[in-house]
């Protein structure tokens, strides 16, 4: 009997951080994986030698998406597995009705997006950088009228968009004693009574919330929704936390109410990345910035492929794969 044909196309570089051993093995376990040898993404029309005969494929940052020349030598595809973020651009229409399964690793990097947005919570209502700053650069101790210091328990936490990070972060709370307000219109008042959240507009949500947290996904939909006015409802001390796109809110409004001093952020995606030295944002002590880093940890990245190949498994196993993204979800996605 002849062997499965699996292309494995991240490149070396890439692969060295998302690859396991145990991956590795699963995938070679399913068939006979041609692996990408080179530190350089393959092209679209390489790709058009490879994939006749290929019954998976494995992709992840810098994978050619799947256009129609691709789709039409890859007679044989039955199932993408992509070890990256976004799947919304990799697979068109097309593949899937021609009842090509599309697999996306996206929850493995929203578990540890989820992590670092309760840890912005909790340290920045403990202040705790100020004190660093103090301790290392200006070699002090304590200094008297020393910057505020409060609990993560019992806040009222506004989450914009109960999406796959958001719906974690909300689990993560839960310990807290938190009272949890949602907004997210595809949300059912059953599905949020489950989830022992409210759901509220977003009104409401920005004026009677301590901590924001943006979790929206970058949709027509959401074009900058969060704008001047919600910023301003803001309640002073107010903290917004953004590890989704910059597309769901107005930046320089964002700035603007920043820039009086009355609220806070983190901030860890921006409009122009890298972010440029003389961005304003850069000079504002009650901003805390990090470089588009809050999926990225050691143990996520060695899990995408190792989620991909374990969802592989179960699809050639006959069992209905955890990770496949139909159509419809792909419209409302991040």
């Amino acid at each position: 009997m002849k062997s499965r044909k699996i292309l494995f196309l991240p490149r070396t570089g890439l692969a060295a951080d998302t690859l396991s051993d145990r991956a590795r093995a699963t995938l070679e376990s399913l068939g006979d994986v041609v692996w990408n040898d080179e530190d350089r993404d393959y092209t679209a029309e390489e790709l058009v030698g490879m994939l006749p005969g290929a019954e998976a494929v494995v992709t992840s940052w810098g994978s050619p998406v799947f256009t129609p020349r691709l789709l039409e030598v890859a007679k044989s595809l039955r199932i993408v597995g992509h070890a990256a973020g976004s799947v919304k651009h990799l697979m068109p229409e097309a593949g899937y009705d021609r009842g090509i399964v599309v697999l996306s690793a996206a929850a493995v990097i929203a578990d540890s997006v989820a992590e670092y947005t309760l840890w912005a919570m909790l340290s920045m209502q403990r202040n705790i950088y100020p004190y660093d700053h103090l301790m290392k650069l200006e070699r002090g101790w304590k200094a008297s009228g020393q910057s505020f210091a409060h609990e993560l328990y019992y806040k009222k936490v506004g989450i914009v968009s109960a999406s796959m990070v958001g719906r974690r972060v909300i689990k993560l709370l839960k310990p807290f004693g938190c009272d949890i307000m949602v907004y997210d219109p595809y949300l059912s008042e059953s599905e949020s009574q489950e989830m022992g959240v409210r759901l509220v507009s977003l009104e409401e949500l920005f004026a009677a919330s301590d901590i924001v947290s943006v979790h929206a996904p970058s949709t027509p939909e959401t074009k900058k929704m969060l704008g001047a006015i919600h910023f301003k409802a803001l309640q002073d001390g107010a903290l917004v936390v953004n590890t989704a796109r910059t597309w769901v809110l107005d930046c320089a409004a964002l700035l603007a109410e920043l820039q009086t001093g009355r609220i806070r952020a983190v901030l860890d995606v921006f409009d122009e990345e890298p972010l440029p030295a003389d961005d304003p944002l850069r000079d504002l002590d009650n901003v805390f910035l990090t470089p588009h880093i809050s999926g990225y940890t050691d143990e996520s990245r060695k899990r995408l492929v190792e989620a991909i190949a374990d969802d592989m498994k179960r699809f050639f196993d006959g069992e209905a794969p955890i990770l496949s993204v139909s159509w419809d979800r792909l419209k409302i996605m991040a």
